[in-house]
């Protein structure tokens, strides 16, 4: 019978993003994962685990290069084998393709590579075989890297070339479990914050209360048996395709503002983007629709005519990786978000978004906050992508066998002692 396995996570290494932990082949090397719903491949930084070293390890002829909205990375493909839990909760694959990250790294901060929670058709790679045979080399495989690495690789140049070559799609890992017979397909996560808590004292008791505030988990093959870690109802969502976990957002309320209706996709982008939304867990923001987000700060500015230009100010602050001062911002002046999706029989799911939740205080460094609002990324067009903000406080189920498409569950999380 598949087991319900619990694994704990954390902010303190990714910083915007919940890591787990797993170990990459004959010498368990450990390596912290960033857990991610936007994307599927499995990918580890060659500062943890080195494939010269790995007496299980395979080489293919496969090449992965995957861009994400925050970064991209490139690297072969191997299979080893491949470990995650501890405890009785342990349990190892063995020959799990995954990627070796040869290029400069992606925004992972501290986090050592990223294990994509979604579908297939996210996970793409490509044979190299004839790609390498044109060039002259010797041989077929992808490892030992036969391109240039770091700062020297020249990424979308590669993405060029990777075009024209025969393309196939690598079995996600959590599929790999699935599949296997270890875990039922379904998974749970504990989200606290959407960005890792620095402790404004150095008192060791603020220490141990900041690091608690980090900590998560991750429950693959399990959901709403896990009593312990939520309570009240569950406030399920409709997934309307498994590519990304797309979902339909219907509106967003200001405080008690009139809802700011979010308008579908076009008809004629619905069948190769599938909704106007994801809920994406590598992210720490929510990325709104364009015209969503004007829409939110003008309500933002009704509120208070300061509003506007401390989110702005904060924008640009973050791209020096800073936030503004925590006093400047208190947020019990400023508006909750209410967030309506499609719920699975059709009627409207609503989650509200409390203020703390998307201006976190002694967010990345003690003594200041953080604006987790943006507008949305280039090659996101009409898309809004619903990031840690939403799921913030929450246990959140993502219940991929239920029905033809699966389904998305929100309950608040049980207090801690």
């Amino acid at each position: 019978m598949p087991a319900t396995i619990e694994i704990p996570t954390t902010l303190a290494h990714a910083k915007g993003a919940y890591t787990a932990t797993a170990s990459f082949g004959g010498l368990a090397s450990q390596a912290n994962l960033v857990l991610d719903t936007g994307s599927s491949s499995l990918a580890v930084l060659t500062r943890v685990y080195d494939p010269g070293q790995d007496a299980h390890v395979q080489a293919t002829s496969l090449v992965q290069e995957i861009n994400y909205g925050g970064g991209a990375w490139a690297g072969p493909v191997v299979r080893s084998t491949l470990g995650f839990g501890h405890g009785h909760h342990a349990r190892r694959l063995p020959e799990v393709p995954f990627g070796v990250i040869e290029s400069e790294a992606p925004v992972l901060r501290q986090a050592d590579g990223i294990w994509g929670l979604a579908y297939r058709d996210l996970n793409p790679a490509y044979d190299v075989a004839a790609l390498l045979a044109s060039q002259g080399s010797q041989s077929s495989l992808s490892w030992p890297w036969p391109f240039p690495q770091g700062h020297a690789l020249d990424l979308a140049g590669l993405r060029t070339r990777l075009q024209t070559q025969p393309r196939t799609h690598l079995e996600p890992a959590f599929t790999a479990l699935e599949d296997e017979g270890i875990v039922s397909n379904r998974f749970a996560m504990v989200i606290g914050r959407a960005v890792v808590h620095v402790a404004e004292s150095a008192s060791s008791a603020a220490e141990a209360a900041s690091a608690q505030l980090n900590e998560g988990r991750l429950v693959l093959g399990g959901g709403r048996e896990l009593q312990h870690l939520y309570q009240g109802a569950f406030h399920p969502v409709r997934v309307l395709h498994d590519h990304y976990y797309n979902i339909n957002l219907r509106a967003i309320r200001v405080g008690n503002e009139a809802p700011i209706i979010v308008p579908a996709l076009p008809a004629s982008e619905q069948a190769t983007r599938y909704s106007n939304a994801l809920l994406d867990t590598g992210s720490s923001f929510l990325v709104l629709d364009a015209t969503v987000f004007e829409a939110v700060l003008a309500a933002l500015g009704r509120r208070n005519p300061d509003f506007p230009a401390l989110v702005a100010r904060a924008q640009e602050a973050l791209t020096r990786d800073e936030g503004v001062p925590n006093h400047l911002i208190d947020t019990r002046h400023w508006p909750d978000l209410h967030v309506t999706l499609e719920a699975p029989d059709g009627s409207d799911t609503e989650l509200r978004v409390p203020a703390s939740h998307y201006w976190p205080k002694n967010a990345l460094k003690a003594g200041q906050s953080l604006c987790l609002l943006m507008s949305q990324l280039p090659h996101f067009r009409g898309q809004t992508i619903l990031g840690l903000p939403l799921m913030a406080g929450r246990y959140v189920a993502f219940e991929r066998d239920v029905g033809t498409e699966g389904r998305i569950a929100f309950a608040d999380l049980r207090p801690t002692a």
